[in-house]
């Protein structure tokens, strides 16, 4: 996996309940060289971090079924509070559901559930990449 150019200037939300997965997305960054990941393992903490007051982060990358608040409310909230952040979604769900509501909240990309590392580092870099 190659660094992005300039990554290390850049601010990541990660929003992942399971700690496997959690890593996973954290390796995948600190490989792609961005240099901050704020971390939260409950949807509604990460929704708490998402003020008009705080600094927009680059990019959000957020499981879709997590406790305190799924990952559509965080989208809901980041797209009221920080409209044009990049919002990255994963989700072991594939259905046409999914496909809607998260299109319908102006989703910017998505990962089913397993994937594989250079799946992810293609579309964070593609989503930063904007």
């Amino acid at each position: 996996m190659t660094p992005l150019r300039d990554a290390a200037g850049l601010r990541v939300l990660l929003a992942e309940d399971n700690p496997f997965e959690a890593r996973l997305v954290q390796g995948v960054l600190r490989q792609l060289g961005i240099g901050t990941v704020t971390a939260h393992r409950d949807g509604a903490e990460a929704i708490a971090a998402v003020t008009p007051e705080a600094k927009p982060y680059h990019l959000v990358i957020s499981d879709w079924n997590m406790p305190g608040a799924t990952g559509l409310d965080l989208l809901r909230h980041v797209r009221a509070v920080w409209r044009h952040t990049p919002f990255l979604m994963l989700t072991a769900h594939a259905g046409v559901d999914f496909v809607t509501n998260a299109k319908a909240n102006a989703v910017d990309a998505y990962l089913v559930k397993p994937f594989s590392p250079r799946d992810l580092a293609n579309r964070v870099t593609l989503l930063v990449a904007r």
